[in-house]
């Protein structure tokens, strides 16, 4: 089982949904928009999950990771699992539109 997901994993989506959410979030941060932030981070994942060619359960991953990623740069106690939760959303409704729309 980790084995089949070592080897599947791709990074581009990751690097690309955590550039989105990182200049989201720094732009938010900068403005004094926190909803920006959030944002930023939805839509981050959201894109990652809707380049990634795999399953949905990757799809959830890379949302993950992003909101790892991305609570860096709030380094609280409370944003860490906050920013799990919306890169697991994100993933899973990028993957989402991907399914409906049927795009390959």
């Amino acid at each position: 089982m980790s084995e089949d997901i070592a080897n599947n994993f791709e990074l581009r989506p990751v690097i690309i949904g955590a550039v989105i959410s990182i200049v989201c979030i720094v732009i938010g941060m900068s403005t004094g928009i926190g909803f920006l932030g959030i944002f930023g981070l939805i839509i981050g994942s959201a894109v990652a999950g809707f380049i990634s060619e795999n399953s949905t359960r990757y799809a959830l991953i890379y949302g993950a990771i992003i909101g790892i990623v991305s609570s860096f740069l709030l380094f609280t106690v409370f944003t860490i699992p906050i920013f799990i939760i919306l890169g697991l959303f994100g993933g899973f409704v990028g993957k989402i539109i991907k399914s409906n729309f049927q795009i390959e």
